[in-house]
């Protein structure tokens, strides 16, 4: 067998795709570390070399996976040329137009719903000091009455991650409330303001 060198980032990376593959497939209980190397056609060394157990190995992909789905998003939320509002529209024209989800098929997989929680509660971890931070810079500039920046970002967050969560495929009519809900919300913390 002709040995292939790559990058260790690159082949960190294959590992990681290569895992989430044959939990997709075969569960993540019915695969082992050995599985994954097999099917990559390399030696169970190599894999334990980046990885010394299948759960580090999973808490990676499944942090990697986070900073993948939410890259748009925290851009969006960090842009210095967008109001609020357009953060706002711009995340639900994001979610939207969603293509299907690499990983989709494990963490919708029955039996795998420990997962899927685990899941949602790591990409609002994740966003929520970038919307944070989008709250304080919307109160500075737009005269957003914000008292408790975090506690809003949370609700937000997890309210909607919850709900859209909860079902396999977006509800456009659900989606549509939601954006409803956030829009009276935010006039609400406008009208709110003391005028400057």
């Amino acid at each position: 067998m002709v040995r292939i060198v790559k990058a260790p980032d690159d082949r960190k990376r294959e590992i990681l795709d290569t895992a989430m593959q044959l939990f997709a497939e075969r569960g993540f209980h019915a695969t082992s570390l050995r599985d994954i190397a097999k099917h990559m056609g390399i030696t169970p060394g190599l894999v334990y070399h980046y990885f010394d157990s299948k759960q580090k190995l999973f808490d990676e992909a499944m942090a990697t996976y986070v900073e993948d789905l939410t890259a748009e998003f925290v851009r969006t939320l960090r842009s210095t040329d967008l109001d609020f509002r357009q953060k706002i529209e711009a995340l639900y024209e994001g979610v939207a137009n969603e293509e299907p989800l690499r990983y989709r098929d494990f963490f919708h997989r029955q039996g795998n719903e420990g997962f899927h929680r685990q899941l949602a509660l790591q990409l609002c971890a994740h966003v929520q000091p970038h919307l944070v931070a989008a709250l304080e810079q919307a109160r500075r500039r737009e005269g957003l009455a914000v008292r408790d920046p975090e506690t809003l970002a949370s609700f937000l967050l997890y309210g909607h991650v919850g709900i859209m969560s909860a079902h396999e495929d977006i509800d456009e009519k659900k989606l549509a409330r939601l954006r409803e809900y956030v829009e009276t919300l935010l006039k609400s913390q406008v009208e709110a303001s003391p005028p400057q």
